[in-house]
């Protein structure tokens, strides 16, 4: 059964700029690749046109287009018209609800998948069109890297790769609603027409040596009552020798970028003994290159 990597994010700038005429909240952000990936494991289904099955090795997700995944392959069918089906098998390792983007690059790797093992004419505007239906991150996974994203985050731009960095992510004991810290950081922020600080991204900010000097999430205050643990976590990695650390999307996650493995490992070793119950994961970030190669090209070679 084709296997393909669903790959997680971190977010290494993220400003709110305030409430929009349709709603959503208008932000700026940049999107980083990280190789802490689900996988995702696709057949032809047999059982009868069009179904599409899903299974996971989760059994807190939802079956049904609650999923991204099944949500994913049933827009790609409505939009084609397409009659195929489709067995999908999830295997989770990237924690829900830690703003790591998890069931949009779940999404993302769906629609790849199933365009090219249903043997779909569906140019990539239009697949990308689709994948913003789904979610505002849905998108950037089509691509991965490091990217610029506006307007809902669902507009992306191609950036300079960040320097490679080891990466830890702790992962605390609660889920924060996406939904609900946005609204709290439309209480909190005065909306503005320009962004402070990504904005002025360069290859420069982009590397280790200038510690990730753009790093910042405007997000942290509307965390709620895990506000206080969040900016324990990301004092703790910055003592134990992170270049930069932040809370990755609306969290509950924080990450630290380090110059060294050894250094990652010691503060990855610090978080699980030190925060009750809070998760540290070790990774790397991900350039462009490697991201096609071990996504676009798998499916390429596979399907």
């Amino acid at each position: 059964m084709p296997t393909v990597p669903s790959f997680a994010k971190i977010n290494l700038g993220l400003e709110v700029l305030g409430p929009r005429a349709d709603g959503y909240t208008e932000i700026r952000t940049i999107f980083q690749s990280i190789d802490l990936a689900d996988a995702l494991e696709f057949e032809p289904a047999d059982a009868r046109a069009g179904e599409i099955a899903f299974t996971s090795d989760d059994p807190s997700l939802p079956a049904d287009e609650r999923n991204l995944v099944v949500a994913a392959a049933t827009v790609l069918q409505v939009a084609t018209g397409s009659h195929h089906g489709a067995r999908i098998h999830l295997r989770k390792t990237i924690p829900s609800g830690g703003g790591l983007g998890g069931g949009s690059s779940n999404a993302a790797v769906t629609l790849l998948a199933l365009r090219r093992l249903w043997g779909l004419r569906l140019e990539d505007a239009a697949l990308q069109t689709l994948a913003a239906s789904l979610g505002a991150d849905v998108p950037y996974f089509l691509y991965g890297g490091t990217m610029l994203g506006l307007g809902r985050g669902e507009e992306v731009y191609p950036l300079p790769d960040a320097s490679e960095a080891e990466v830890v992510v702790a992962v605390p004991p609660f889920r924060v609603s996406t939904a609900e810290a946005y609204g709290r950081a439309r209480g909190l922020l005065t909306p503005r027409a320009g962004a402070r600080t990504i904005w002025r991204f360069s290859p420069d900010f982009a590397s280790a040596s200038r510690g990730y000097s753009f790093t910042i999430n405007e997000l942290e205050a509307a965390v709620g009552t895990g506000s206080g643990l969040v900016a324990r976590l990301r004092a703790r990695l910055v003592d134990t020798g992170a270049v930069a650390a932040c809370l990755s999307g609306s969290g509950s996650a924080v990450f630290g970028l380090f110059a060294q493995a050894e250094q990652a490992d010691r503060a990855a070793a610090a978080i699980r003994r030190e925060f009750e119950d809070t998760a540290a994961l070790r990774c790397r970030t991900l350039d462009r290159a490697t991201y096609r190669e071990r996504v676009l090209e798998t499916i390429a070679r596979d399907f």
